[in-house]
């Protein structure tokens, strides 16, 4: 009998193991790439379906969040960044506009990642089918719209603060971490949300809480140095701060911060990988 419970303790550390195994997540999506092409594809174009002006209100929506939230932190509460820009409203709206762009990626993914099984009950009966897959669907659907925002911010750059530098091309490495937090975090609120259904209305005021708690349209260094330590506990900042660093300002990467927003987002993607695989055969008897 001692030896059997063993062997049973045994084969548990190996499954957890297993599961834990960082190459789990990149043998999932390469096992079930073209399925998750297809889930993309249907995703972006199920945004805009049966409206009338379809793409074009992935310029339309950015532009005018743009010009509300310039209007109201540049003009009316005259929030200014720890550069020499000016009094120039553009250049005030470019960089706040990177930040955007950014934090649009994270709150797409989640949100839309909270009723994404929910909402797919019918592949929850088939025995086949990859769950795992639609969460990251949601978020690969996301980056890619994101990159119209990415498009206008490149003009915008250009344009108003004169800035064309190299660095811009280091703006995907930068959004790898963004990527893999949003995966992680997207797996966790697709399994909760099948057995808490008012989550999706908690995700959405933590969503807003987190957008004013990361530097978007004010620098970290406009808060009381006492009170900073807060938004440095928020992934998000480092990642917000890196790419305004490469992309606008053509600096190099800061190698401890990147280590550290990438080191966080790799445990994150793991956590959350590894919870929705352990929740997923109850999901079945909720819907």
């Amino acid at each position: 009998m001692l030896l059997f419970g063993e062997l049973q303790e045994l084969n548990t550390i190996i499954n957890l193991v297993k599961l834990f195994n960082p190459l789990i997540g990149i043998r999932i999506i390469l096992k079930n790439r073209d399925l998750l092409f297809q889930l993309v594809k249907r995703n972006i174009a199920s945004r805009y379906k049966g409206s009338v002006l379809g793409l074009f209100w992935s310029l339309a929506q950015p532009l005018m969040m743009l010009t509300v939230y310039t209007f109201v932190f540049g003009v009316i509460f005259k929030a200014r960044w720890g550069i020499d820009t000016g009094d120039s409203k553009a250049a005030f709206a470019i960089i706040m506009f990177c930040g955007m762009s950014v934090f649009n990626i994270f709150s797409e993914s989640v949100a839309g990642s909270c009723g994404i099984i929910v909402g797919n009950a019918n592949y929850v009966k088939k025995v086949i089918f990859p769950l795992e897959i639609l969460p990251i669907a949601q978020v690969s659907a996301a980056t890619i719209l994101t990159f119209v925002w990415f498009g206008l911010l490149f003009l915008g750059a250009i344009i108003f603060l004169k800035s064309l530098a190299w660095t811009m091309l280091l703006l995907p490495l930068v959004l790898i971490p963004l990527i893999l937090l949003s995966c992680g975090l997207g797996f966790l609120v697709a399994s909760l949300s099948v057995f808490f259904r008012d989550l999706q209305h908690l995700i959405g005021i933590i969503i807003q809480i987190l957008f004013f708690m990361t530097p978007i349209f004010y620098p970290i260094q406009a808060i009381p140095e006492k009170y900073r330590w807060v938004l440095e506990l928020n992934p998000l900042s480092l990642i917000v701060e890196q790419a305004r660093a490469v992309f606008l300002y053509g600096k190099m990467l800061d190698c401890t911060m990147y280590a550290t927003s990438l080191l966080i987002s790799l445990v994150m993607f793991q956590l959350g990988l590894v919870w929705f695989i352990k929740t997923k055969k109850g999901f079945a008897d909720v819907l």
